[in-house]
């Protein structure tokens, strides 16, 4: 049986109480509900952190690329299928 994932997207009110959109068409079986509280504050903090370190590291970048990209013309990478479970 595949899983399929459907986000739904809500907030909890001053009062505790959740309130989201309930979403149409949703095919009938079993159902797993996880909630998840997310602080926007940190999240955005992690965000901000994450766009300084990738910015300070693009000269490092862009060697690793260079250095892939010079191993591929010499012949020596091989084709990667996402989708092989053979790794």
């Amino acid at each position: 049986m595949t899983n399929k994932i459907i986000e739904i997207l809500g907030r909890v009110d001053e009062q505790g109480h959740l309130e989201f959109e309930p979403p149409a068409n949703l095919p009938p079986g079993d159902a797993r509900i996880i909630i998840e509280i997310m602080d926007t504050d940190a999240e955005a903090a992690d965000e901000e952190l994450w766009d300084a370190q990738f910015a300070a590291s693009q000269d490092v970048l862009e060697k690793l690329s260079r250095e892939a990209h010079e191993q591929y013309l010499a012949g020596l990478t091989e084709d990667f299928d996402p989708d092989d479970e053979k790794l």
